[in-house]
């Protein structure tokens, strides 16, 4: 099984929302994908019991926060022999769940938005995945994802963080940015997946004028366009992680 764990000290960067994504566009692929809801929020777990409620399929399993840290590292592993992914979002804190949970990780997603305080917080967010790493002497690859950015251009904010992230050496960022979009509010939101959206906006303007109609879908496909994108690189990232531990010795 395949782990991915998003962190983040910092709120508001899209955390939640990237896990969400990533575990949907891995689903689309066949393969089995579980999700566990580490943070304290429980937005996924939330948005799962929603869906239960209103009769909507879930392309994934969710599973919550265990009740004692300690269960973390036995639930992952029992998870192991039934999916092939797990994704799993954490709480931004040095809690010991989080320490636990990133001692079965194959890669550490740490989404920042750009803004002037995100080279700090990114910064922080590497430093305990690298701490943990050198607990269970083995090291943990993470990627940086700019996330909730906008879609034209890097403004001046995202350009001033890359730059202080190379300052500090930081240069594991991923090529694909996560664009702020209306679509990805709409998940939480209404409840829906972003496969869903398109279907449900079809019938929503259907008998409109084909620019109106246009106009309502053109960003859910950018959306579902962006997400696919993202998801690769997440996976080819992934990849590159194995190849390294494999050459290192590192079990995978």
């Amino acid at each position: 099984m395949h782990v991915v764990s998003f962190t983040n000290p910092k709120g508001g960067t899209g955390k939640t929302t990237s896990a969400v994504l990533l575990a949907e566009q891995i689903s689309a692929t066949g393969a089995r994908v579980a999700v566990l809801d580490l943070d304290p929020n429980a937005n996924i777990a939330v948005f799962a019991a929603a869906r239960k409620r209103s009769g909507k399929a879930m392309p994934f399993d969710v599973f919550s926060r265990p009740s004692a840290a300690e269960e973390t590292v036995g639930l992952i592993d029992d998870l192991s022999d039934r999916y092939d992914y797990l994704v799993v979002d954490l709480e931004g804190s040095k809690d010991q769940i989080v320490t636990f949970a990133l001692s079965r990780t194959d890669l550490c997603v740490i989404p920042l938005d750009g803004s002037a305080m995100e080279a700090r917080q990114a910064a922080q967010a590497v430093n305990l995945v690298q701490m943990t790493g050198r607990m269970i002497r083995q090291p943990i690859a993470y990627s940086l994802l700019f996330s909730r950015t906008v879609p034209a251009f890097q403004s001046s904010d995202e350009r001033d963080v890359r730059a202080e992230l190379a300052a500090s050496n930081v240069a594991n960022i991923l090529p694909v940015r996560l664009i702020k979009r209306a679509a990805y509010t709409r998940i939480f939101r209404d409840s829906l997946l972003l496969s869903e959206m398109l279907t449900t906006t079809e019938s929503e303007v259907a008998g409109r004028s084909p620019s109106a109609q246009e106009a309502r879908l053109k960003p859910i496909r950018a959306a579902a366009e962006n997400a696919q994108q993202y998801a690769q690189a997440v996976i080819n990232a992934l990849a590159e992680a194995k190849r390294q531990a494999a050459e290192q010795g590192v079990p995978a």
